[in-house]
């Protein structure tokens, strides 16, 4: 049967054969782990009955081998699953008929030849993937319990031999590769598999029409070229150090991270609605792709010179990560300047980030949650970025862990409301009033209470009453006696990881102290002026230093590091919590 340029008809799997080419302009192999499993479940269940895959469109090429038009996520999948039966039992199983190669991926039928190899695997985006699914493969054999892994793979070849199809819609060899190109672009914009970016690689990568003599060779080394930066750059923005460094968005909002690039060129917005909105950038400007890719390598090696420089990846990433502003205008208003005028920029930039309209001395944690948070932020940055490239600040770990702002020390508990936490909150000041024990001044108050602590906790009926009471003997025990004005004050704010750990939210200085200390043990990452906090690294030296308390000497230190470290930020002084208001 034929339709206009289309030969239709349909064929069984078992009678694929054939060099199979898969066209640069295409994006490579990308199916998971479910949708795999999903075609192994479809075709063995079929049990034998017709079953028909979906179409796989084709155009035979000069050399008589079969470029794929669409298609190919399911006959790469099958003829993976074919290299996993034929590796594992190569006694009861022919070799495949056909092959797959990349036009862009140099080196593939060595691959599939060797697919369990890791570092073949790990040397580009399509191999992982490749790899991934034959992983994938291995464990749904061996998943089966009905019968054993080789008389299931018995019965999928032979249904391969008799009842699975597929749709063959082959164009005629006179078709154009601009015809080849449209009709791949409207197969898969039909039904939205694709990517803006994948979208766009089609524009560089579609062969453009030439008749002059040695035009098309040429042409075929830039297009190998440009698929060969296109990696590079894909492959680096996984780097997640890099990515976060760029955006606060979800790698999971980008299945083809180079996406995000082409957003900031293109200058999308959050809210815009259009799906086709990059794309339609881009092909706007297709009549000069040799210029336009020059632009996209100049933009992207322009964002990875300032994630290199230690300087500008503190000062950008802060103002990215602090939501003041994006990486893409940064980049657009800064396209003319000099490295020192950029940073000149920048710290314009980040004053304005925190001159907020009400005066410092009324941040509060009630009321001014946010500035505070940001103020806590820029406190780290800096005074990470002050250490000349010892350590940098993990914006990843910012980005992706929900930092909060904690009291520091919290006078007052929050939703302890059942007796699970209540006595939760007491095992977790055992430790600090057993410590106040060998304190000799405050040894009988610490020893009584510690004895009140362990009845309480194995008292099943455990009243409220009854734990207000020990918890404000345990506050005495662990406060510094006066007033409690600072509470809600920066002098008592830090940044931590949000979590569901209870002491973090309404533990007193040391059992916070004793957790944190657990946390990093464990690996969590602890902001870096958090951990010099809990170590009273700010309190001035010749101080006497109780690390059981929160005092009022360490709240000033702290507050007069925070404007050492700002000064060439901040609009005026932060204050301590003497003349802070509540």
């Amino acid at each position: 049967m034929e339709r206009n340029n289309i030969q239709l008809t349909d064929k069984k799997v078992g009678e694929i054969e054939g060099t199979f080419v898969i066209p640069s302009y295409q994006r490579g192999y990308r199916w998971d782990e479910l949708q795999v499993r999903a075609l192994l479940n479809d075709i063995y269940q079929s049990g034998g009955k017709p079953y028909c895959l979906q179409p796989l469109v084709v155009r035979r090429d000069e050399h008589g081998r079969y470029e794929v038009i669409d298609g190919q996520q399911r006959l790469t999948t099958i003829y993976i699953i074919h290299k996993y039966m034929v590796n594992r039992w190569p006694d009861y199983f022919d070799s495949v008929k056909y092959t797959i190669e990349y036009a862009t991926r140099k080196g593939n039928v060595d691959f599939f030849n060797d697919i369990e190899n890791e570092n073949l695997a790990n040397s580009n985006i399509d191999f992982y993937h490749i790899h991934k699914a034959y992983k994938s493969i291995k464990c749904w054999f061996d998943e089966r319990i009905e019968k054993k892994p080789i008389h299931v793979a018995g019965e999928l070849s032979k249904y391969f031999d008799i009842s699975v199809k597929v749709i063959w819609y082959e164009l005629q060899a006179s078709s154009t590769d601009e015809e080849a190109n449209k009709l791949f672009t409207r197969l898969n914009i039909g039904r939205i598999p694709l990517t803006n970016a994948e979208l766009v690689k089609a524009l560089f990568l579609s062969r453009q029409q030439t008749e002059k003599h040695g035009e098309a060779e040429k042409q075929r080394y830039r297009q190998m070229e440009i698929a060969f930066q296109w990696d590079i750059i894909e492959r680096e923005l996984h780097d997640e150090d890099f990515w976060y460094f760029l955006t606060t968005k979800s790698t999971s909002s980008y299945p083809t991270r180079i996406e995000l690039l082409f957003d900031f060129m293109a200058k999308k917005r959050d809210d815009e609605l259009n799906p086709f909105f990059t794309f339609d950038y881009f092909r706007e400007r297709r009549y000069d792709l040799e210029e336009l890719w020059q632009e996209i390598s100049q933009y992207y090696y322009r964002l990875k010179e300032w994630f290199k420089n230690d300087d500008l990846y503190h000062k950008i990433g802060y103002l990215v990560s602090s939501g003041h502003t994006t990486i893409d205008r940064l980049v657009n208003e800064t396209e003319n300047l000099k490295k020192s005028e950029i940073v000149a920029f920048l710290d314009e930039e980040i004053k304005a980030s925190i001159n907020f309209k009400r005066p410092y001395s009324e941040l509060n944690y009630e009321r001014s949650y946010d500035q505070i948070k940001r103020v806590l932020l820029l406190f780290n940055v800096v005074s990470l970025m002050k250490n000349k490239g010892k350590t940098r600040f993990p914006f990843k770990e910012f980005n992706t862990n929900h930092w909060s702002l904690e009291h520091i020390h919290a006078q007052h508990s929050l939703k302890l409301n059942t007796k699970e936490k209540w006595k939760r909150w007491l095992e977790d000041h055992l430790e600090s009033v057993s410590a106040m024990a060998d304190i000799d001044e405050n040894r009988t108050l610490a020893e009584d209470l510690l004895n009140n602590i362990t009845t309480a906790l194995a008292n099943e009926h455990l009243t409220k009453e009854e734990f207000s009471a020990l918890e404000g003997r345990v506050k005495d025990l662990l406060s510094e006696k006066g007033d409690t004005e600072y509470v809600h004050s920066l002098s008592n704010m830090a940044l931590l990881e949000r979590g569901d750990n209870s002491v973090l939210s309404n533990g007193l200085f040391d059992a916070k102290r004793r957790q944190i200390i657990k946390m990093e043990e464990t690996g969590r990452y602890i902001p870096y002026c958090t951990k010099m906090v809990f170590l009273k690294y700010y309190t001035a030296s010749g101080t006497r230093v109780n690390f059981y308390f929160w005092t009022r000497a360490d709240r000033k230190a702290y507050i007069k590091k925070i404007n050492e470290i700002l000064v060439d930020y901040r609009k005026e002084e932060f204050c301590d919590d003497s003349n802070q208001s509540n």
